[in-house]
Order: C-alpha cells, then structure tokens, then sequence
C-alpha cells in the first residue's frame, strides 16, 4: 500500500524534516514530494538540499530556488547581475556543486500525481498547467491573493478585499497542494491544502499523506521547530 507524502516549505530546517521523515517511515514503494523553497531562511540549507537529493524526494520549483537559478543565468551574461543577493543567498550560491545547479535547475513548476497536484504558490481558475506563458509561470511560484476581478496581487498589495486564491479555486487543475503562504496550521478548502506552516518562523514542519488506494482521504503529519537542533 503506497503513499504520497508532500512536504510543506522546509527553508533549511534540515532536522525537522530529519524527524518528520521517521514519524511517516516512509517504505520503498512511497514516493515523497517537496512543494519547493527547500532552501534560504534556515540554517542548513545546503545539507538539506543535499539530502533530498541523496534520499530521491522530489521536488517542485519555489520562488527562492527559482531566484537562485536566475541569478546563475544572469551571472553568465557580462553584464552587471539585476538580481541581489543577501548574505544567507550569497553563501549558498558559492558553495554549491554542479550536481546542486543541475538539480536545481531540474525542478518542474508542477507535478501530477493521478488527481493530486504539487505546486508551490498558486492557481488562477482561468490556468492550464500544461500551458502556461511565461507570466503565468512566475505567478504559479508567487500567487496568494487576487483582487474581485480574480486578477494577480502583488505581495504586500492585499488590500482588505483581496481574496486568497485557494478560497475560490475550483478544482479544475486537480486537488492541490501548495505551499509559499504560511499557515499556523494547514489551509484546508474545497479543493486544496496549504501545507507550508513556517517551520523557518519557529512554528513546526507538516507534511500531507495520501494512500493511493484511498486517494479522497488524507492525513496530516507535523514536527515542532526546535531551536537547539538548528543551531
């Protein structure tokens, strides 16, 4: 009886995800999904990107990744990078290997898993993923709220009357899950679980598990943030 098992934001809390991992026990037959931003903010970065690869957990694209690989691309070009760096970013990108970038640079926007699907923001109604323009792909890393004409808000733009994008999504890529906005717990609705739970805030790591024999029923899976292990 295999699982899909979906990690929320990890962000480099290396032993949190450590502890979630034996709590699932996952066996050989599971397969096991990030929903992205694997890296920067925490403390371990490097390591957990490395353990991911070493363990065969997939995988989709987050918005920091995604800086990450664009400031690669732009570093090859002789003019002077547009994307900035902060000190956490910086030392990351130095010290990564070329299995890293490649790894990194592997990461799809969105994985299907029969009537499940992974991405890392959000999902307009009016997107198809197997089809998506370039704008639409740097929404579906970035989306949590639109404004009443369903249209794109940008971070820090929400106004009172913006309404998060999960609350009205309805269904028609798949039942979702997402990370990106963090929750104190996960964001259920009709069609969709916001798995990310700020475990880099101090908060916990959670994980959904699906059975693939029962895939309309779930189960939730957290681990406490512990200040002494990410020392």
């Amino acid at each position: 009886m295999s699982k899909l098992i979906i990690y929320g934001d990890i962000h480099g809390c290396l032993h949190e995800l450590q502890k979630l991992r034996v709590q699932i026990n996952p066996q050989k037959n599971d397969i096991e999904v990030c929903v992205g931003d694997i890296i920067t903010k925490g403390t371990h970065s490097l390591e957990t990107l490395r353990y991911i690869q070493e363990n065969g957990i997939l995988s989709v694209l987050g918005n920091h990744e995604d800086k990450i690989i664009r400031y690669l691309k732009h570093r090859e070009s002789p003019k002077k990078n547009p994307i900035s760096l902060d000190d956490d970013e910086q030392q990351i990108v130095d010290n990564l290997t070329h299995k890293d970038i490649a790894f990194l640079r592997s990461l799809p926007l969105f994985l299907r898993f029969g009537g499940i699907t992974v991405v890392h923001g959000g999902l307009q109604n009016s997107m198809v993923l197997e089809n998506l323009s370039s704008r639409e792909h740097q929404k579906l890393l970035r989306l949590r709220y639109l404004d009443k004409a369903g249209d794109f808000v940008t971070h820090g733009k929400e106004t009172e009357d913006s309404i998060f994008w999960a609350d009205v999504y309805d269904g028609n890529q798949g039942f979702v899950v997402y990370g990106h906005q963090w929750f104190h717990e996960p964001k259920i609705t009709q069609y969709a679980i916001g798995i990310d739970t700020g475990c880099v805030y101090n908060n916990k790591l959670s994980a959904v598990v699906f059975d693939f024999e029962k895939p309309n029923t779930y189960a939730i899976v957290d681990v406490l943030f512990n200040t002494e292990d990410e020392k």
